[in-house]
């Protein structure tokens, strides 16, 4: 039906982002359909499957590095996108181009406008996941890496059958959802491990591990486990990161990233645990390549001199990136932003304790984004700071850097909608100052 029809990606972007976020009911028998009468392009990759609340893109990503840097056509499914929508398509990292967008998206579609054979409407992600499969399928990497949407047992990416699971940091996000303690959020991470299939994960000593122990047990699946405490930084320079690792395949040797983040060394350390579990005959010199050559956006990036946006959007990750910022001797500025389905006093709660110089509050230029003035109510009640408030992200970002001195940095966080947004004002700063 839609041979020929020429379609831009803007196009394609309105057209999806049209459809709902959610269907009417969990399940994922209405998924199976469609990839049955796709002819289960999902059996046909061989997936290396990441779940977790915070930290799995860059498990992801640091996986995808690894295994590229061994010789591997890699493909890599993450989301959500800070920029435009290939970025949740990548093929040896390098991002979907629009006309193989466009041709999946055209695909999925038609499958959705046959005659129905009790086929329900899809939802959003599933959209994407469908098209990921067919872009995937023709492009037939060696390894693909897929990010979970949300959850793990009903996220549509479960479908797959993976080579190798892992699961990264789990802490409390999407409550209403996936339950409010972290037991009830690790069990349903834990649904992604499949009968005898390696799983690695995280053990944070926050009632998570145990959790996922017991599903591996169940389902038979080696475990092989990495405690956050048995990764260790031994040095930090302006642009690196030194870690070391104890466990059975480490025993403290020496392992470099990228990027000011230190929170990064939990998942790089978990990322090479993975590795090694995969490809037990990887060699140290490739792995530490592959760790080097990583660079994921959104995490603590440096987007302009002193200016760093990370993606932090629930308590357990704020958390982590306040560590570091109490080591910056109180010369931090806070631009905030957040969607009004977080828990955002939490996370107003956990940023107060550090000694900002002042405080930006803003939207995150999407329709999700929290109310500014209760964001701002929040921030009083906590902190008697300075504090400017702003409708727009660009806004917000324009009066920061007026009043950021010279010798201060500037921190933006809360929501990777907001990360997204800067990186686009950031972009068009620096391209109209080319042009000036």
């Amino acid at each position: 039906m839609f041979e020929g029809v020429v379609m831009t990606i803007e196009e394609l972007e309105a057209e999806i982002s049209a459809v709902p976020r959610f269907g009417s009911g969990a399940g994922l028998d209405n998924l199976k359909l469609y990839l049955e009468k796709m002819g289960h392009p999902e059996r046909k990759l061989r997936v290396i499957h990441v779940a977790g609340t915070n930290g799995k893109g860059s498990v992801c990503a640091y996986l995808e590095s690894i295994l590229r840097e061994a010789g591997y056509k890699t493909a890599l499914f993450t989301s959500p996108h800070l920029l435009c929508i290939n970025e949740r398509f990548r093929i040896n990292f390098q991002m979907c181009g629009d006309a193989l967008l466009v041709d999946a998206w055209k695909k999925v579609r038609c499958l959705m406008e046959e005659p129905k054979e009790g086929r329900k409407p899809l939802t959003y992600f599933e959209i994407l996941f469908l098209m990921g499969l067919l872009i995937f399928e023709k492009e037939k990497p060696d390894y693909c890496i897929m990010e979970t949407g949300l959850g793990g047992r009903l996220d549509a990416t479960v479908l797959t059958a993976p080579v190798l699971s892992v699961i990264t940091s789990i802490s409390l996000d999407h409550t209403e959802i996936l339950g409010d303690t972290i037991e009830k959020i690790a069990a349903e991470k834990a649904g992604i491990i499949k009968p005898g299939v390696p799983v690695v994960a995280l053990d944070e000593k926050n009632g998570a591990f145990t959790v996922i122990r017991q599903k591996a047990v169940r389902q038979r699946s080696p475990l092989y486990k990495v405690e956050s405490e048995s990764i260790t930084i031994s040095k930090k320079t302006e642009n690196t990161i030194d870690f070391s690792i104890r466990n059975r395949y480490y025993r403290g040797d020496s392992l470099r990233i990228r990027g000011h983040a230190e929170y990064q060394a939990e998942n790089g350390g978990l990322a090479a645990v993975a590795a090694r579990v995969l490809l037990p005959d990887l060699t140290g010199d490739v792995l530490q390549r592959g760790l080097l050559g990583m660079f994921w956006e959104g995490r603590m990036e440096e987007v302009l001199p002193g200016v760093y946006v990370d993606g932090a959007h629930n308590p357990g990750a704020v958390r982590q990136v306040c560590r570091m910022a109490r080591k910056g001797n109180g010369r931090w500025n806070l631009l905030f932003a957040v969607c009004g389905d977080k828990d955002y006093s939490e996370m107003i709660h956990i940023l107060a304790s550090i000694s900002w110089k002042r405080i930006f509050i803003t939207g995150t230029g999407q329709q999700r984004g929290a109310d500014v003035w209760k964001i701002a109510e929040c921030f009083r009640k906590e902190t008697d700071g300075f504090l400017r408030i702003y409708e727009r992200p660009e806004q917000a970002l324009s009066a920061a850097l007026k009043e950021k001195k010279e010798e201060e940095r500037l921190l933006c966080l809360g929501s990777l909608y907001l990360a997204g947004e800067l990186k686009r004002c950031v972009t068009y700063r620096l391209e109209s100052e080319d042009l000036s």
